[in-house]
């Protein structure tokens, strides 16, 4: 029996706070005919490499959207393809440029002018596990059968993801978690005379905190920026090593960080200052920032020079790299499609768990609960649907599930009868689940399976793929401003 496949075209682009490119992929989707598996991306090519540009700027604050825009579609015609030819792919702005004021538009923008299933992404934590993706760690831990830790350093933050296959016996690979810091090599800049032209706020605070001598306009002495560059490397360190965590890697901290220490198998380092580590410049001002001294400071760090650190097979582009092969996952094929919906985009998640002990009264106000919260964080007439992740339901029996589906259909009266709503569940049920769902509620509705989401996740959801009826998805995080 052979193999249905399929080939995706894809596209990643990331605009970061110091640099902004795309590349173009090539992704192979298999399908076993006539068995009830899902599709499986078996191969995945980058077929096209763009330049590596500076990001452009209106001003401190503002991304120049058009001459971003510029850039890929430059790179688009550059690696032989039409945005109609661009099957799927994701769009994510890193690092500072999350955060300026037109960010949101930006990716929005790029991400649907950029092909038919681009999504559009931003956010420390999703950044962290692309780039460990792109750059191989997560490859490299099952390899090991251990525990991998991929460190990007990129301009304006530094992202840990910590893959591990430790705890398995089939080297299945886990993202045990992620740690993300607001230190870059873009954080203080520099003119042609080695002045000061700008110092973030994160690159100020440590200047506070260890009393260095360094402003704008000034020209600090090498010594006042080694000791930066030296802190800066210290508070990465200890981001990878803690807890315990110094007290400035905590007021530096994006998200939360762990209560509990792992121990690292290997690291790979990533990023463009990442990339860096290995042969550090010998001018320090080569990038007109702090990149070259931050990175000389890690790569004689005493801790560093401890770890058994890899080569990572994409270095600055490993976040693109991610972005464009590693986003996209496939849903199953038993599911309950309403085709007029799709693609469907920035679907808002909400986590249902714990149902398999529920009794009817508390499963019907579970799910209340569920969209209460989903309607006091998003307002139903400016998003175009939702999406509840269920973890299990129970026994897959008939009588299970019609218990499940008069709670879920009775709690859905209270939101917009014309709001979309998504279904996921991870338990292969979503056929069933979607028919009889259907025989209660008028509700617009697709239901979807064997995708795991959560709290906080965003979903978009594709056409089918091919006639076996599984769908892309990209579950993503929005989270910009911070």
């Amino acid at each position: 029996m052979s193999n249905h496949s399929k080939t995706l075209t894809s596209i990643g682009v990331d605009v970061g706070t110091t640099t902004t490119h795309a590349v173009v992929s090539h992704l192979r989707v298999e399908t076993l005919p006539g068995s009830g598996t899902s599709p499986t991306i078996t191969d995945r090519e980058i077929v096209h490499r763009g330049t590596v540009r500076e990001t452009p700027l209106v001003d401190p604050e503002t991304i120049d959207v058009d001459r971003v825009a510029a850039i890929i579609d430059s790179e688009l015609a550059a690696g032989g393809v039409t945005p109609a030819e661009i099957d799927t792919g994701a769009v994510i702005v890193t690092g500072e440029t999350a955060r300026r004021e037109n960010a949101e538009p930006l990716v929005h923008r790029l991400a649907d002018n950029t092909g038919q299933f681009v999504a559009a992404t931003a956010g420390a934590s999703l950044e962290a596990v692309l780039a460990g993706r792109g750059s191989g760690a997560e490859a490299r831990a099952a390899e090991l059968g251990g525990c991998v830790a991929n460190v990007d350093i990129g301009g304006g933050t530094t992202n840990v993801a910590i893959f591990d296959a430790a705890e398995s016996n089939d080297n299945n690979v886990t993202v045990r978690e992620t740690r993300c810091l607001d230190i870059g090599g873009r954080l203080v800049t520099f003119d042609d005379a080695d002045r000061v032209t700008s110092i973030s706020p994160p690159a100020r605070t440590i200047v506070e905190a260890v009393n260095l001598p360094i402003t704008v306009g000034s020209s600090p002495d090498k010594a006042a920026l080694k000791t930066l560059a030296v802190t800066m490397a210290d508070l990465i360190v200890d981001l990878c090593t803690g807890p315990p965590f110094d007290a400035l890697t905590r007021v530096l901290a994006i998200g939360t960080l762990p209560d509990e220490p792992l121990d690292l198998n290997s690291v790979v380092f990533s990023g463009g200052v990442g990339r860096l580590i290995a042969s550090p410049p010998a001018d320090p001002f080569a990038y007109n920032d702090l990149g070259g001294m931050l990175a000389a400071a890690i790569a004689t760090h005493d801790r560093v020079r401890s770890w058994s650190v890899f080569d990572p097979t994409e270095d600055i582009r490993a976040t693109v790299a991610g972005a464009g092969t590693e986003t996209i996952k496939l849903s199953g094929r038993t599911v309950s499609l309403d085709l007029s919906l799709l693609p469907l985009r920035n679907a808002p998640v909400v986590a249902v768990s714990d149902l398999v002990d529920c009794s009817d009264d508390q499963l019907e106000r579970r799910f209340e609960v569920a969209l209460e919260t989903l309607t006091d964080l998003h307002d139903p007439d400016a998003i175009d649907g939702i999406a509840l992740s269920i973890d299990e339901v129970g026994p897959l029996m008939y009588e299970r599930l019609k218990i499940v589906v008069g709670a879920l259909a009775a709690a859905l009266h209270s939101i917009p009868s014309s709001l979309p709503v998504v279904v996921v569940t991870r338990q292969n049920c979503a056929k069933a689940l979607g028919q009889m769902l259907r025989r209660e509620i008028d509700q617009p509705l697709i239901v979807i399976d064997e995708i795991p989401s959560t709290n906080g996740d965003y979903l978009d959801i594709g056409k089918p793929v091919a006639d076996n009826g599984s769908v892309p998805v990209v579950v993503k995080t929005l989270v910009f401003g911070q």
